[in-house]
């Protein structure tokens, strides 16, 4: 059995700005320290360095909560916990989008409320609790639908056709994945589409529809090098490694497997660097066993 080196997930929307469209004489010193944070932060992330960005991201929330900007709290918060997430520091994920969700339900923030909801879903997720996150993806899919919501909408489909790949209900992951597609490829945005392939793939390796799983792989990479997304183009790889390999493909699965490892120990991620190196080191020790 292979095993998959991680599933693609999204926070809906991607990144959020606490103040858009801000600058000049508008802002207040503390807002403009803020700002200042959050544009570093924003760097960082660009580059792929997220242990920085996640700095950079805490010191923009504080300078909101000096501030007493609550919207703009509200917006850092939900990157505190997504790079976090990303990162594995579920304590801090947790807390951030908890801290998220009841801020932006006293402000009547539906949209940061979905997005906190759809965090705290993933880490249920990402912990094994397939049922839990079920629910919880049900649940802000319908809202999102409700809301006109096709970001957060989007992010509900792939999370729940994970929730139902985890509960062995494939049929069901593979309609509600291609629903996900489908809605991907009319909102036009690359990075979404790319993490909807990656979970269609992902999907096609683990039922052992290695053709299909290499042709959504592939136009994930694409995507992601285009939009030049590190974390997702090293996810994309890994799970591309997996199919070359399902198909005997040795060299390329490990060429695949190095440059997703390079990747994640650029970005921090080191859970998925060490499953990249552990496959590496499976399938070297496999090419010695061969050998006569």
């Amino acid at each position: 059995m292979i095993r998959l080196c991680g599933w693609r997930q999204m926070l809906a929307g991607g990144l959020l700005l606490g103040l858009t469209g801000c600058g000049g004489p508008g802002l207040t010193p503390l807002q403009a320290q803020y700002q200042q944070s959050e544009e570093r932060a924003l760097r960082y992330h660009a580059r792929g360095e997220l242990p920085q960005a996640l700095q950079a991201f805490q010191d923009s929330l504080r300078w909101a909560e000096l501030a007493d900007d609550r919207p703009a709290w509200v917006a850092q918060a939900l990157n505190v916990g997504r790079v976090a997430q990303a990162l594995g520091e579920e304590p801090l994920a947790r807390q951030s989008f908890q801290q998220a969700q009841r801020t932006a339900t006293a402000l009547g923030d539906n949209a940061g409320r979905l997005r906190a909801s759809l965090g705290l879903a993933q880490l249920a997720l990402q912990r094994g609790q397939f049922e839990a996150a079920h629910t919880a993806f049900a649940q802000t899919l319908d809202e999102a639908r409700q809301q006109q919501d096709q970001p957060a909408a989007l992010a509900a489909l792939n999370g729940l056709g994970l929730a139902q790949i985890g509960l062995g209900r494939l049929p069901a992951a593979r309609q509600t994945l291609a629903e996900a597609e489908a809605l991907a490829r009319s909102h036009r945005d690359q990075r979404l589409l790319a993490s909807t392939l990656a979970n269609q793939g992902g999907l096609a390796v683990r039922t052992g529809e290695t053709d299909r799983a290499i042709r959504y792989l592939e136009e994930a990479v694409i995507l992601d090098r285009e939009t030049e997304n590190l974390p997702g183009l090293g996810h994309d790889l890994a799970l591309l490694a997996q199919a070359r390999q399902q198909r005997g493909e040795s060299d390329q699965a490990l060429e695949l497997y190095r440059q997703a490892g390079a990747i994640a120990r650029h970005t921090g991620q080191h859970d998925q660097a060490l499953h990249c190196d552990q496959a590496i080191e499976r399938l070297e020790h496999e090419s010695q066993v061969r050998l006569p």
